[in-house]
């Protein structure tokens, strides 16, 4: 690659940061760079912070060689005196290296100038006149072990702070990193998007130089970068007639009930906390995980961990039950650091429970119980539309009254329904709004992931409807739980239609 070249026409969708000190002992160096490179690396950043002068020259050399062999670009980091030694494509600059405003004028308008920022304030001063940065890395959006942060790690939400003020500058690009893996980047870019616009590329380090097979996790954590850009992305690619397997993981007061629930549906479930299982469930072709955290424990916390880790990665579907967020300052953070964690299909929850993850804080409430939802619907249905499109989630409001928005498929106003039915029978037995997340995911497990919303719909309608046929032939909590599961039944199997739920359009 020559080292004059079009600055602003860089692909920067897989970009390497070197480390030699977290290379396997029987690796080499040089080779786990070529093998990513020969597997889709398109930027190496050449980082090293213990070399001398010299040997961090010959390095940069023999790093370059290689990079101009795939031709792609090298970035010197930091070394503007190594960069120009060795005629590197770029440099990047750090928060605590030199002012990139002197950095762009030693390097010329020639070679790729970037930039870290961690916050706002740092990025108007790589906006600075004079700097014509080429691109900035946001970071870290995760907590990572390959550098000390001398700031918190910034999340989803620090992310999109930033790409809102980038998308207004035309030409400037951007990478995230930090934390990064293959396990979590598909959802963190489907949740760093904003309105359709998106970063450029993923910044990565361990999960390239300190693997054992470089060259195949390349290519998984490309594969994991390419899933996050689309948005068509299928959880199957047509309605499937196999019994879906619905995987919960959800708290202990409702399991059986869940279970039943599910299996009236049409569902197959299965009740499992052991993270050996999650990998074999996640690579079953119609399957999605119920997470519901009404109970948890210290020892639960991996457990939850784990799954959205293993289900992201194979890019199944999540129904999130944040039971009981608002209640306590421990529950909401739990919460909080979930939704950081992974991406979630349907989020699903009451008034005060959605209410503490849009307003960020928890709210006053008697343990885990409802919040009248007796107001102003449209304020409701703004924050929901809010949530939803900041989630890139489909996001279900349940009450007497059930609110449903599709976050999933961009709108200029995003798509949402009301629907009403059921009865007051159903908010007096144990477990019948957590149990409704099974027959979602059963739902959505069959579908496309565009057809998300649709499959939330049918089964919020089929729930409703199963309620009120439940609460005509009941006397009370104890027949009605009987005749909830008998009604659903006979709804999925077709026995009797719906006609007593009632749709509303937003």
């Amino acid at each position: 690659m020559p080292s004059k070249f079009d600055r602003r026409n860089v692909n920067y969708t897989l970009y390497l940061v070197t480390n030699s000190e977290i290379v396997p002992p029987d690796e080499d160096f040089y080779d786990q760079i070529r093998k990513g490179l020969e597997n889709g690396v398109t930027v190496v950043q050449l980082r090293e912070k213990n070399l001398d002068t010299g040997a961090f020259v010959e390095r940069a050399k023999a790093v370059h060689e290689l990079t101009k062999e795939f031709g792609v670009p090298l970035i010197i980091n930091d070394r503007i005196d190594v960069a120009l030694a060795v005629d590197a494509e770029g440099v990047h600059i750090g928060q605590d290296d030199m002012d990139p405003l002197l950095a762009r004028r030693i390097i010329g308008n020639d070679k790729i100038l970037g930039v870290s920022v961690r916050d706002i304030d740092e990025l108007e001063l790589a906006l600075k006149p004079g700097v014509d940065a080429d691109y900035i890395g946001i970071g870290a959006v995760y907590a990572t072990k390959t550098k000390e942060l001398k700031k918190d790690s910034m999340g989803i939400d620090g992310v999109r702070q930033i790409l809102e003020k980038v998308r207004s500058i035309p030409g400037l690009k951007s990478v995230i990193i930090g934390g990064l893996s293959k396990y979590n980047i598909t959802s963190t870019l489907r949740q760093c998007d904003v309105n359709g616009f998106n970063t450029d590329g993923v910044a990565v380090v361990s999960c390239i130089m300190a693997q054992l097979d470089a060259a195949f996790e390349t290519r998984e954590t490309l594969r994991s970068i390419e899933l996050g850009f689309r948005r068509d992305k299928c959880y199957s690619e047509e309605e499937s007639n196999t019994t879906p397997l619905v995987h919960f993981i959800t708290n202990s007061v409702v399991q059986n009930f869940s279970a039943n629930v599910c299996i009236a549906a049409g569902g197959s479930p299965v009740m499992s906390e052991f993270v050996g299982d999650f990998a074999a469930f996640a690579g079953i072709s119609n399957e999605a995980l119920v997470l519901n955290v009404g109970t948890p424990t210290n020892s639960t916390i991996s457990v939850y961990e784990a799954a959205i880790k293993t289900y992201n990665a194979n890019m199944k579907p999540i129904v999130f039950d944040p039971v009981g967020c608002a209640a306590s300052p421990a529950r909401y953070m739990l919460t909080e650091n979930l939704l950081n964690l992974g991406y979630f299909t349907v989020i699903k929850g009451n008034l005060s429970e959605l209410k503490a993850i849009a307003d960020k804080k928890t709210i006053n409430m008697r343990g885990v119980e409802n919040v009248d939802e007796n107001g102003n619907s449209n304020e409701i249905v703004e924050f929901l539309r809010k949530l939803a499109g900041e989630r890139h989630a489909v996001i279900v409001l349940t009450g007497e009254v059930d609110y449903i928005i599709d976050g999933i498929n961009w709108e200029s106003v995003l798509r949402g329904c009301k629907v009403r039915g059921g009865n007051k029978l159903m908010s007096k037995i144990t477990g019948s709004g957590c149990a409704l997340g099974g027959v979602i995911a059963k739902n959505i497990a069959k579908l496309p992931y565009i057809s998300a919303y649709e499959a939330t719909v049918r089964s919020v309608c089929m729930y409703k409807e199963a309620g009120y046929l439940a609460g005509e032939r009941s006397d009370g909590p104890g027949s009605f739980s009987v005749n909830f599961l008998d009604s659903l039944y006979q709804l999925n199997e077709g026995m009797i239609d719906i006609k007593n739920s009632f749709i509303e359009e937003l």
